[in-house]
């Protein structure tokens, strides 16, 4: 497979690395070492105190973010190289048909296009942006053409494997049966078997998923970098993820209880943990990254992590989902035991959610992760 990037891309990369060398040091932890670090969300306005806008946890994005080459568009953030026409079959297609199409795409001179997996679907994502016909892409992508409402991924849903993950444009993103209709967007490169490798600064980690359900797809590919083995680190009552270089409390239910979003920004904030008293709500990326697509939420080393089949559902910090044409700060996200994710009233009139907290990743600096309000501004 062809995996070199063209000059100017490594150029951007090599640079792209050196600017945020210094928050990873600053930082500390082991997010500087990990092997695939979270990349923030893209939200950077805050609506309430203990958000991902007032973090804006995650490795900071490169600028320029993205390097087009003819028709193929590099991700300077994950190494990714994408088809620069978002819809580029021009239909909807069966996700049998959508493997197809990628596997037998030509473009730009390389033949080792593929049907992106699940973890990758997400990486293009830009947490404050408005969605619809803009999408969620970052703000001067360099991309082409409409996008699909909803865009295949190769990872199948192993809670019913006549299922597919699939994102929407709207930011929601879960599993749809494999007979109906969604877009398509080519991918290649990443972290793959027997291939070279690649530079870039959040390198995107596998799914988990390893059996196949057809010739292209997820577990026919396992594209995405390998976990550590082992991957997490007991210590005391607190869990370390070498492949992120996350901290996670041990206990996934800590609270006992369900609450609503803002309550969940606050109980995180509050706690202290082997003596550390630095723990947030996660934002939705993080949540993402405990995210086994081959089970669920990964259940060991953790405890009281809920059975997929639970539903239980997850608060983020993250506010804001696109709605009749604009961002609706009055919803934030949240994801389930299965991985997917929704949006809901982070006020808990009508639902509520578990918190699960985390610490470490390369934060934003002080002044601007010290909203003033402490509830929904």
């Amino acid at each position: 497979m062809k995996q070199a990037l063209g000059i100017a891309s490594v150029a951007v990369l090599l640079g792209a690395l050196m600017l945020v060398a210094a928050p990873w040091s600053v930082a500390g932890e082991d997010q500087a070492k990990a092997p695939a670090p979270v990349p923030r969300t893209g939200q950077v306005k805050s609506y309430a105190k203990g958000d991902d806008g007032a973090y804006q946890a995650g490795v900071p994005w490169p600028d320029p973010r993205f390097t087009l080459e003819g028709d193929c568009v590099t991700d300077n953030l994950t190494g990714l190289i994408w088809a620069k026409n978002v819809n580029i079959a021009g239909k909807n297609m069966p996700w049998a048909d959508a493997l197809v199409f990628c596997n037998d795409l030509e473009l730009g001179g390389c033949k080792d296009w593929r049907l992106p997996n699940a973890k990758e679907m997400q990486t293009l994502d830009d947490w404050s942006q408005e969605g619809g016909s803009a999408s969620r892409l970052p703000k001067g992508h360099p991309f082409t053409g409409t996008p699909a409402m909803c865009t295949w991924s190769s990872t199948t849903f192993v809670g019913n494997t006549e299922a597919a993950w699939m994102s929407r444009s709207d930011g929601y993103f879960g599993h749809l049966g494999k007979a109906e209709a969604c877009g398509v967007w080519p991918v290649r490169g990443g972290v793959l078997k027997d291939a070279a490798p690649v530079k870039a600064i959040a390198l995107v980690a596998r799914t988990g998923q390893t059996k196949s359900y057809a010739p292209g797809d997820d577990g026919d590919v396992q594209a995405g970098v390998a976990w550590p083995n082992p991957r997490f680190t007991v210590d005391g009552d607190r869990v370390i993820d070498s492949l992120t270089g996350l901290m996670w409390a041990k206990n996934a239910d800590i609270a006992g209880t369900t609450m609503s979003g803002y309550e969940a920004m606050t109980f995180c904030a509050k706690q202290e943990l082997g003596g550390h008293k630095d723990w947030r709500l996660p934002n939705v990326k993080e949540m993402q990254s405990l995210v086994d697509f081959s089970s669920g939420l990964i259940a060991t080393p953790f405890e009281n992590v809920p059975a997929p089949a639970s539903n239980a559902t997850y608060a983020s910090g993250t506010i804001g989902m696109p709605l009749y044409g604009k961002l609706s700060t009055d919803l934030y996200w949240t994801m389930n035991s299965q991985g997917y994710w929704a949006p809901i009233g982070p006020d808990g009139s009508r639902y509520k959610q578990r918190a699960w907290p985390v610490r470490g990743g390369v934060l934003a600096p002080p002044k601007a992760a010290d909203p003033q309000t402490p509830e929904k501004k």
